[in-house]
């Protein structure tokens, strides 16, 4: 698993099968600093050097596992690490931009 960025949306995420672990933290120009993004990394696709976990002393980091049947909402301005725990399937409900 890696470090998923926010992008503009919230998502929710319904497991249906299996069981997930997750680590979730917001991001705003300190904690991104203090993930340590890799030299020579854009913003935009970066690789860290640490994890939200790593950060739990400095900044919020909320944890937990999601079961079979849970819906995980992730705010758009939060980053996300998520484990499989057992093999997986899941169903991901994201709003797309409509109207002009």
């Amino acid at each position: 698993a890696h470090l998923h960025l926010p992008d503009r949306k919230a998502k929710a995420l319904l497991l249906t099968e299996g069981k997930k672990h997750w680590q979730l933290v917001s991001i705003n120009e300190e904690s991104y600093s203090d993930l340590q993004p890799r030299e020579g990394y854009q913003r935009k696709a970066p690789a860290f050097q640490k994890a939200p976990i790593d950060l739990a002393n400095e900044h919020p980091v909320y944890v937990g596992t999601q079961t079979k049947g849970e819906v995980l909402i992730t705010p758009w301005n939060w980053a996300h690490l998520v484990y499989s725990i057992e093999d997986s399937i899941a169903i991901l409900f994201s709003p797309r931009k409509t109207g002009g």
